[in-house]
């Protein structure tokens, strides 16, 4: 793809955005690229050795047989509370430090890198933490997941890769997963026809199966 970064972006919660990045580590780990993964804002947290990961970075530590390090792997939790102390006393966090601390530590042992993104792309805007703001800090280029549709994914990707252009964030290419068998010849159809009048790339349809909605337990354990 031309770019050392990889920030996985979707257009709204639960559309497979985890299980999109799982699919892309795996394809460049098997041609035989050195892949890092990092979640640099998670929502969902977890306790891991008495302290707090996110659960997405805790399931790819398995996935990808490496040793979990918050700093590196998991720097900014925004757990409940956190909007509302950040607005108060600003001055008394460093999300974004702590984001340029962990790809300092990551990046120069890796040929790639794959950020995985958070929510919808408005995430963390509170705390100047959007994932546009976060793509933008760590150089990345975008893979957008979209779920399967035609109409409404066009209209919703539309809205939501507008933050990405506003940051001046290239775009790589679009997934548009969870599509109903019978439609995905129509909607790769219909839905590529558009991506390549926006100028988009489409990297992938893929089909919806229910078994990929929990890619792991100990993820939500």
């Amino acid at each position: 793809m031309g770019v050392r970064n990889i920030y996985v972006a979707a257009t709204k919660q639960h559309v497979g955005k985890t299980t999109s990045t799982l699919g892309l580590v795996t394809a460049f780990k098997n041609k035989g690229i050195k892949v890092g993964y990092c979640k640099p804002v998670g929502q969902q947290s977890i306790n891991f050795n008495s302290i707090q990961v996110d659960k997405d970075a805790l399931l790819f530590s398995d996935v990808m047989n490496f040793e979990l390090i918050a700093d590196i792997h998991s720097p900014v939790i925004l757990g409940p509370g956190a909007t509302t102390e950040f607005i108060d006393h600003p001055e008394a966090f460093q999300y974004r430090q702590r984001i340029e601390y962990a790809a300092s530590i990551l990046e120069p042992s890796k040929e790639l890198v794959i950020y995985e993104g958070t929510g919808h792309p408005g995430v963390g805007s509170v705390v100047g933490l959007s994932n546009a703001d976060v793509a933008k800090l760590l150089d990345s280029g975008v893979v957008m997941i979209v779920e399967g549709g035609i109409g409404s994914t066009i209209d919703m990707l539309s809205l939501c890769i507008a933050k990405f252009q506003q940051k001046n964030v290239p775009l790589l290419g679009v997934i548009v997963n969870k599509v109903h068998e019978a439609k995905l010849e129509k909607v790769k159809h219909y839905v590529g026809k558009k991506l390549q009048e926006m100028k988009i790339p489409l990297l992938g349809v893929v089909p919806y199966d229910r078994s990929l909605a929990f890619p792991l337990l100990r993820s939500i354990c």
